[in-house]
């Protein structure tokens, strides 16, 4: 029974990703908002998990090794690649450079959005800013598939 448990859910999976709609870019006042695919979200998350400060502030990252930004990354990459992570890459504009990135984690339980931003642009309303029209649009996909199912 539970296999056939774990292939239900495997075949959703794999049904999901290849209805998945390529993620939309979005800009803000101050920021766009660009996919990520799962290697530029690698490179990133390595670099933003690298914030001593950012990293404290995470609980997936408390009481881990010296080497944890690394495998978090790499988790991330593979959560991106297996499509149950949506990722958004956070630029400012003004630098055109990243000051952070935005997740989504799809689950049976819903969506969760996380925001990841370098902590030398934390206090500036980045993640505000930034989810607004990610958290819109999600909300109007999730409608989307709940009237198509």
């Amino acid at each position: 029974m539970p296999v056939s448990t774990t292939l239900r859910s495997s075949d959703q999976q794999q049904q999901r990703q290849r209805q998945r709609p390529a993620l939309p870019a979005f800009n803000t006042e101050r920021f766009a908002l660009v996919p990520l695919d799962p290697e530029k979200l690698h490179e990133l998350a390595r670099v933003l998990l690298c914030d001593e400060h950012l990293a404290a502030r995470l609980p997936w990252m408390k009481d881990k090794g010296g080497d944890a930004a690394a495998k978090e990354a790499f988790l991330l990459k593979l959560q991106c690649a297996s499509g149950t992570l949506d990722a958004w890459g956070i630029v400012e504009r003004a630098r055109a450079m990243f000051v952070g990135a935005l997740l989504a984690r799809w689950s049976l339980e819903g969506i969760d959005v996380e925001v990841l931003c370098a902590s030398q642009f934390w206090d500036h309303g980045v993640a505000d800013e930034a989810s607004e029209p990610v958290l819109a649009w999600l909300e109007h996909r999730i409608d989307a598939e709940a009237m198509s199912a």
